[in-house]
């Protein structure tokens, strides 16, 4: 681990270790933190995440065999239904262990489904036999409307499919007690029902059955995870200097006091979807009563020049280039931007469980300094609730502007403010390239930050960030012109229709609440939409 100890970032270490923050945490103090929001959940109902480590030994001894019984029954596919801290740890491991997964002797591919776009929920479902595919329904609460669509999509995908029938069998139910879903999965709806933790939020959850069971499936072996995240939580549970987690919140609170809130991570390729973890972590636990970590990750390549002084880096050195880090860690310390430098004690990639405890605890102790309560996202109903309202009345559009107006606007803006673009489209290569190269063209013209998520992943995930975070972000939000019609059985409306009301509540409340909000609609070739705007915005 190598910190650039500057005296703020000192005296805010000292600070948590003089103030016996370790101990408290382990001790379950709620003094910690500021009260929670108007109907958020105390403290002592929220801290079951320190205990995941211990007891994930006994979660990988219960799902051992899960792999081989699944491959004995002629399963190829497991697809994971969920938003937020029920799909980013599988999002996250499926990019780590794509190549062990595909190339291993596991025999089961792992697909983490958190979106509502009727393209890819298509192409998904096209590309599957649903009759080998085992559908993991993740959700916390039981009543999340993106699995729950999804999951009567596949219901109905097999009902209908000549190849396959609808079969309990092929869905696993995962949510906490006494919800609707497992409601559902005791009255036989479902071949399994997992029972997730009550007193561990979704997005503290990595360690729980919402990450391990659809790691399990493939054949990533959790008793490796156990180890990892033990050897981090015994190193967490002490007041001293030395503990990583004290260390990294330290770090990251106290640059965000001195005005550097944009946490920019910078990973190797393979560790990329650990940034998209990182985010929801960091924004839906900090961004509050207008304040908030801003995390930036998956930024394309920069040059110096084009950082401005609101940022801080979080590099973490592990993966195939580690020359390439090395080569970014001395030019940023060079340049006196403040640095943190994370090296896992192993290169194996089982190492990634720690790293998700020593974030948490990192969040949990810069979430103290900052005086924040990390364990509530107040601002996320909202614009569930402005999309339900758009569900009812299909006729309201988006108002949407030219794209290279949009982009115009962007460029009269400098830092500490920062473009958040939204992306409610369907994922690919392609466009998250066009969307890269655009996110470099503002950085090299503005020298803002840049963000960047697919809707509807980024709702449960920075939308409490954009929402109840600083008030300073320009959002790009961009939506097709084009939509399938695509049913979603039982229900008066499409998935394109569900998305489009996802992304104009959420702009809705965005703008209400003091963000600049740009909504830009894109045509059938969004990539080369992006692309022509973008060689614009250089020239």
């Amino acid at each position: 681990m190598g910190i650039d100890q500057n005296d703020a970032v000192a005296e805010a270490l000292r600070r948590l270790v003089s103030d016996s923050f370790a101990t408290r945490l382990w001790q379950r103090d709620a003094s910690l933190w500021p009260e929670p929001s108007p109907g958020g959940d105390p403290a002592s109902n929220t801290l079951g995440w320190l205990d995941l480590p211990m007891r994930l030994s006994m979660l990988g001894q219960q799902f051992a065999d899960l792999n081989s019984q699944l491959v004995a029954d002629g399963f190829t596919d497991v697809v994971v239904l969920g938003m937020g801290g029920s799909s980013m740890t599988p999002l996250a491991l499926s990019n780590l262990f794509e190549d062990s997964i595909a190339n291993g002797s596991s025999r089961i591919r792992l697909h983490a489904l958190d979106t509502v776009n009727p393209t890819t929920v298509s192409k998904i479902t096209e590309n599957l036999d649903l009759s080998k595919t085992l559908v993991f329904v993740s959700s916390k609460s039981g009543t999340t409307i993106e699995p729950l669509t999804l999951e009567s999509h596949f219901r109905a995908a097999m009902e209908s499919s000549p190849s396959s029938s609808m079969n309990r069998k092929n869905f696993v139910a995962l949510t906490d007690p006494d919800t609707p879903l497992s409601e559902r999965a005791r009255a036989g709806e479902f071949g399994t029902w997992v029972a997730t933790p009550e007193d561990v939020g979704g997005r503290f959850s990595a360690l729980c059955a919402f990450g391990m069971m659809p790691a399990a499936a493939t054949g990533i072996n959790v008793r490796l995870f156990a180890e990892s995240a033990a050897r981090m939580a015994q190193r967490c549970s002490v007041d001293s200097e030395e503990n990583p987690g004290l260390a990294l919140g330290a770090f990251m609170a106290s640059n965000a006091l001195d005005g550097r809130d944009k946490v920019t991570l910078i990973t190797s390729s393979e560790y990329s979807m650990f940034g998209a973890w990182v985010d929801q972590l960091l924004a839906e636990s900090t961004g509050k009563n207008g304040k908030g970590l801003i995390p930036v990750t998956g930024e394309p390549v920069l040059k110096l020049d084009d950082f401005d002084s609101d940022r801080q880096f979080i590099v973490f050195k592990t993966g195939e280039d580690t020359d390439r880090l090395s080569h970014a860690i001395f030019a940023l310390r060079s340049s006196d931007h403040p640095v943190f430098v994370i090296e896992p004690q192993s290169a194996d990639k089982h190492e990634i469980a720690g790293e998700f405890f020593r974030w948490q605890i990192a969040t949990a102790a810069a979430s103290s300094l900052m005086d924040i309560y990390p364990f509530d996202q107040p601002d996320v109903e909202s614009a569930k609730v402005k999309s339900r309202e758009l569900l009812t009345d299909l006729r309201t559009a988006i108002d949407s502007v030219d794209l290279n107006e949009a982009l115009a606007e962007t460029t009269i803006h400098r830092a500490p403010k920062y473009v958040a673009i939204t992306a409610f489209l369907p994922e690919s290569e392609e466009l998250t390239a066009a969307f890269a190269d655009l996110r470099k063209a503002i950085s090299q013209k503005t020298g803002m930050a840049t963000t960047f998520g697919y809707g509807p992943r980024y709702l449960h995930s920075t939308g409490q960030l954009y929402k109840g975070g600083p008030q300073n972000a320009i959002v790009l939000g961009f939506v097709s012109g084009i939509y399938d019609h695509l049913a979603v059985p039982d229900e008066s409306y499409t998935f394109g229709q569900l998305t489009e009301a996802q992304a104009g509540g959420d702009f809705m409340v965005m703008a209400e609440g003091g963000q600049k909000v740009l909504p830009v609609k894109l045509g059938v070739d969004p990539a080369a939409e992006l692309s022509t705007a973008t060689q614009q915005l250089i020239e």
